[in-house]
Parts: structure tokens; sequence; C-alpha cells
């Protein structure tokens, strides 16, 4: 077995006891703050548009960087790095921020913590280095849950904190997330060195033309778009709208999050497994789509809380199953690469998601711009069956 010391235990162990621990850090201090940040915005005297634009640069940074940053990964090897580099990242947009509230500073500092959500691509192939590699599905699925713990965490502590301190509390406390997943990152330990990859542009093309990579990416697109469009910038202000406190909005959020760990766990579930991909995928798009058109035709703040449960749900389903799917058939050498494009193309959702909805809500209506999204979704949906059927997708059993 390939690196039969670095897999084994306890090193191993203590190898996903640290990672995990950071990923707890990092997500908690990149979404603290994300429920009440479109509101805040609001509040600034922004038009929806705007809005949109600022929230859709934590996305930019990403389509930007996360294919440079896979292809220099699988160069370089070192995914502590990254790491290190990304938790720093992380605690400093914050602090931005708080500091600069301008449109323009607000948008970089956004844009900064999607550069820190770029180095993500590390902790998923790091991650998984710990297990066997049989168990690809179920380390994915793991690293999922426990980002999904980590904004859970922030979802709950940051909903108390802006009842009582305002969204400056939520910042600073992004920022001691950061600086402490920044310290705890030092103790990971390195995945043994592997003699460096020359990558050509040939090798990079015949990645991105790998089709059981291009169908995870541009579902990831849908996915993102939906997710970004409307749980992570306007449900929050709908919500707002209709009268929800700081504590509801951050109930609204943890609901999701804390649905998206049994999403995400079902991925390595036996009943999962003999469902396949095709129906997992249809069945996650198809509860994206319920949400959305409930949340549009909702007329009190605690119809939203069945609702983020459904959407949490589809999303840790979709999340795992995408990610796993994107690296599957990828050897080693290109794993790095081949989720760097993965989680680049998916930030084109993140990035239009928003500014879409922003858009929409300012030249048609809130309710319009949910019904659209929720088309969008059950369109994604009815075109599993057909999509595998077509022989350009091998469907296959999670592992």
């Amino acid at each position: 077995m390939e690196n039969r010391d670095f897999r084994s235990y306890p090193k191993a162990h203590d190898g996903k006891r640290f990672l995990g621990g950071v990923t707890v850090f990092f997500w908690f201090a990149q979404y603290v703050y994300i429920p009440f940040l479109t509101p805040y915005l609001f509040t600034l005297s922004m038009t929806a548009t705007t809005v949109g634009l600022i929230v859709g640069a934590y996305g930019v940074t990403q389509l930007v960087l996360r294919i440079p940053v896979g292809i220099t990964v699988d160069i370089i090897r070192n995914h502590k790095l990254f790491i290190l580099s990304g938790t720093f990242l992380a605690g400093l947009s914050s602090l931005g921020m708080m500091i600069f509230p301008s449109p323009v500073l607000l948008f970089v500092a956004n844009a900064l913590s999607g550069a820190a959500s770029s180095t993500w691509i590390s902790f998923t192939i790091l991650y998984p280095a710990y297990y066997e590699k049989w168990e690809g599905t179920k380390a994915i699925a793991t690293i999922t849950q426990l980002m999904s713990a980590g904004t859970l965490a922030a979802f709950i502590v940051g909903g108390i904190l802006f009842e009582r301190v305002g969204i400056r509390g939520l910042f600073i406390a992004s920022f001691a997330s950061g600086m402490a997943g920044c310290v705890l990152a030092l103790f990971i330990r390195r995945e043994p060195a592997a003699g460096r990859v020359n990558i050509s542009i040939r090798d990079l093309i015949g990645v991105m033309k790998e089709k059981r990579l291009l169908f995870p990416s541009i579902m990831g697109v849908f996915m993102n778009l939906v997710i970004f469009g409307t749980v992570f910038s306007f449900t929050t202000s709908t919500a707002k709208n209709l009268g929800a406190t700081g504590m509801e909005l951050g109930i609204c959020a943890a609901l999701h999050s804390a649905a998206v760990i049994p999403g995400a766990y079902f991925v390595r579930t036996r009943i999962a497994y003999k469902a396949g991909e095709k129906n997992l995928l249809l069945l996650a798009f198809l509860l994206l789509g319920i949400y959305c058109a409930g949340i549009a035709f909702s007329h009190a703040v605690v119809s939203f809380f069945p609702l983020q449960v459904i959407a949490g749900l589809g999303h840790g389903i979709l999340v795992s199953s995408l990610m796993a799917q994107a690296i599957r058939y990828i050897d080693e050498e290109r794993k790095s690469t081949a989720m760097g494009f993965y989680q680049s193309v998916y930030c084109i959702g993140m990035t239009m998601g928003p500014v879409f909805m922003g858009f929409l809500v300012d030249y048609a209506s809130t309710r319009a711009s949910f019904i659209i999204m929720a088309f969008i979704a059950l369109a994604c949906a009815a075109a599993m069956p057909p999509m595998y059927r077509s022989n350009l997708l091998v469907q296959t059993k999670t592992s």
C-alpha cells in the first residue's frame, strides 16, 4: 500500500484530527458573518445589484485562482503551506470588512475571503490522503461534514453575538477563528514528498477535457448559482424584510448548515450506494427547487425554518457527490489540478448567483427571483435521466 507510514494509525489519526480542527476553524471564520452580511450591506444604502456584486466578489477570486492554485499544489506538493495561507487570509479578510465599510473596499475584502477559500483544494486533497484509496468518497463526505460543523457553529455563535454586539463583533470573531486555525495548521503533518511534477499545457487540457470531470463541474455551477443566490445572500434579506430578528437569521442559517451534515453523510450509506449517483443528484436538485419555490411564497419567517433544512439536505448530497466524482478517475499526480478545475468552474455559480439575484430583485421582484431559481434547480433535476442515458456518463455506485 502506498504511503503506509502516512496513513497508518496513530499518525493518520493525528492528521485527521489536526486537519479536521483546522477545517472547523477555517469555515467558522468564513461564515460567521454571512447571514448578516447582505442585510448589513443594505443598511449602507446600497442597491440590490451593488450588494450582489459585493457578495459575488467571494466567487470572483476563486474563479480566477482555483486552477492556478491546483496546478501549483501539484507542482510543489505542499498542501500545508496553502492551508496555512488560507486560514490566515480568512481572518484578515474579515478584519478588512470591519475597518473599511465602503463599497469598493468591501468588494476587495470579500474577494480576499474568496482567495482564502481557493485553498480549500489542499484541504480536500490532503484529508483523503489519510485514508485508504478505496475510502475516497468516505473521506470527502467526512471533510464535508467537518466543513458543515464549522459553518453550523458559526451560524449559532453568530446569531448570539449579533444580538449582543452587532456585526463588528462577528468580524472580530471571524478574525480570531482564522488566526486560531492558522496556529493549529502548524501541527499538520505534510504529505510525503513525491518528486515534483512538470505539468504541460497538454496535460492541463487533457484534465479539463475529461468528461467525467466536466459533468460534476457544470453541475457544481448550477448548485452554487442557486445556493449562493438564495441561501447565502438574498434569503437572509428576504427574511429580514419579513421581520426576522438577528437570532432568527442565525437560526435559519444554522438549520441549513446542520442539514448539510446528514445530507453529506447520506452519500456514504448503503441506500445511497444502491440508488446510484443519477438518483442522488436528481433528488438533491429537486430539494433545492422545492426550497426556492417555498421561499418565494412564504409570508412568515417561521416557514423558512423547514425550508432551510430541505436546502441543506440537498446541498450536502450535492457537495459530497460532485466533489467525489470530480477526482475519482484522475491519477494521483493530477488530482489537485483536477480539483482546482472543478472548484474554479463551480465558482462561476458562486459569483453569478448573487449578481443574478440582485439584478432580478432590482428589476423584477423578490418572488420572481426565487421562482426563477426554482425553475433552474428543477431543470437540473429533470436533466439527470437523459444525461445518464446519453452514454456520456457512466453511472457508478458511491464508494
